[in-house]
């Protein structure tokens, strides 16, 4: 094994990371996007702000040379596309490193969109600044030749013999070819999955049978008293009183309101008879 020591001392660390030295050709496309061709192969290549400022005005001077870049690779579930982030532009070999060698660290598993196929999944460790919890993505990276058995969530499966969630640290090699990582070795792994950032679950709304059950339990004047409240909120339109106005014309215009805003039940007390 030939890693570089910065990879060797980030792993230790027990974060989640995917990270290796790729080297190729840069290209632009007619798109303006930029490409990488690692052995006769091409990929998607982002870059950040800082090694573009680099890259650019060394790829004028040099434009048939080709550059090595640390990389975070990604990975496409629907498209099953590889793509590079590249965060550091080298102009010749960094020392210690092995080219096209990546160190993954994360939860081996299958994903709802990959159910036949597991993937090493790489969480965020961190936000950016600015950046909502919710527009935090994993990322999920098949590996070939992994022979643990991968995770499966099995929610109603009782007493399931499924292997437990474990964090694994594997070094791999991209196969540029197939597109794909082949697994070298297993650096580490444990059942303590190391924090990361979490979405938040949506609270479930209000079903409709529970509301059609309190709505329908108010009397005619309760359920005027509540329609009114919901019109003053912006929550309902029309008349609430007056004539062909019956109990029933009345608690579907509230039912609907409801059902279509459910923070509606927030400016209100539904009361029973």
């Amino acid at each position: 094994m030939n890693v570089s020591q910065e990879s060797i001392k980030t792993a230790s660390t027990k974060i989640f990371q995917g990270i290796g030295i790729v080297y190729g050709r840069i290209k632009i496309d007619e798109s303006q996007k930029a490409l990488i061709d690692i052995e006769g192969e091409t990929f998607e290549l982002k870059q950040t702000k800082a090694v573009r400022r680099k890259l650019i005005p060394y790829k004028e001077e040099h434009p048939d040379t080709m550059v090595y870049l640390r990389v975070y690779p990604g990975f496409n579930p629907q498209s099953q596309k590889l793509w590079f982030q590249a965060n550091r532009f080298y102009p010749s070999q960094p020392e210690s490193t092995t080219v096209n060698q990546f160190i993954l660290a994360g939860v081996w598993q299958y994903i709802p969109q990959l159910p036949n196929q597991p993937v090493i999944s790489i969480y965020r460790n961190n936000l950016r600044p600015g950046e909502k919890v919710e527009n935090a993505r994993a990322n999920h990276l098949p590996v070939q030749g992994f022979a643990e058995e991968a995770y499966r969530y099995q929610p109603s499966a009782k007493g399931s013999t499924s292997p437990k969630r474990k964090f694994y640290e594997l070094l791999v090699q991209l196969n540029p070819q197939q597109r794909a990582f082949d697994y070298l070795q297993l650096l580490d792994s444990t059942e303590k999955i190391p924090p990361y950032i979490k979405k938040k679950k949506k609270k479930p709304q209000p079903s409709q049978p529970k509301l059609t059950v309190k709505v329908t339990e108010m009397n005619f004047t309760a359920l005027q008293k509540t329609a009114i409240k919901l019109r003053e909120a912006g929550f309902l339109k029309g008349k609430v009183s007056g004539k062909g106005i019956t109990f029933e014309a009345l608690s579907a215009k509230v039912l609907d309101s409801l059902n279509n805003h459910p923070e509606a039940e927030k400016v209100l007390c539904l009361g029973p008879k």
